[in-house]
């Protein structure tokens, strides 16, 4: 009993070593968590989704329907605008608009101006060192001067199942009588910090073009 006793002390102490690393480390992850958490006012006007296959496309509609697009969002005003950095700023062909937050890659989904109204759709991410939402890229816009319309679509997928994202674009020019010109088709992947790169040929072959038809 007195030798129990006696190793008493030295195994409590040994407990505290094993567990204070462990204390420590969940604290940073809280820390970092809450760095890199945006402004919860700002949250409150994004929808959270958890992205399967999503279509994202522009509109034509300077005050378009929630019946029928998917994208016309909440107006961030007042306040909140100081939380968006200089690139995704209203000016005078619109407002800006929040959309969609995605869970499982923590986007911010944007409907932003375009050239005469907010017509087009960014993708943004949260910078915590300014602590403002940065674009990443333009995701969807359509566009048309006399006759002849610019389209880009995107969808966000997981073609692999990785939990990782890839970005899907298909864009193309259409005149008057309907001649499509110009037409492309890129897979992007997240590179690991939000910002998208081509993607190798392998992951590239899984998003069968005939299964992204432009709106």
């Amino acid at each position: 009993m007195r030798n129990l006793l006696c190793c008493l002390p030295f195994l409590l102490l040994v407990a505290c070593q094993q567990k204070s690393p462990q204390n420590m480390e969940e604290k940073d992850m809280t820390a970092t968590s809450a760095k890199k958490m945006a402004d919860p006012a700002l949250m409150a006007l994004f929808e959270e989704v958890n992205v399967v296959k999503m279509h994202l496309f522009g509109t034509n509609e300077a005050m378009p329907n929630a019946d029928n697009y998917p994208y016309t969002g909440n107006p961030i005003t007042g306040e909140a605008l100081n939380f968006l950095g200089e690139d995704l700023q209203p000016n005078d062909a619109g407002g800006v608009y929040a959309c969609y937050h995605t869970e499982n890659s923590n986007h911010f989904i944007l409907r932003v101006p375009g050239k005469y109204a907010s017509s087009d759709i960014a993708l943004a991410m949260w910078d915590a060192d300014t602590k403002k939402l940065v674009k990443v890229m333009d995701l969807a816009y359509l566009m048309c001067d006399e006759g002849i319309c610019h389209q880009q679509d995107a969808w966000l997928a997981d073609l692999d199942d990785n939990r990782t994202l890839e970005l899907i674009l298909r864009k193309h020019t259409r005149d008057g009588d309907g001649k499509i010109s110009d037409e492309s088709f890129e897979v992007l992947t997240d590179d690991g910090s939000g910002h998208f790169t081509k993607t190798d040929e392998k992951l590239a072959s899984l998003a069968i073009k005939g299964n992204y038809v432009m709106q």
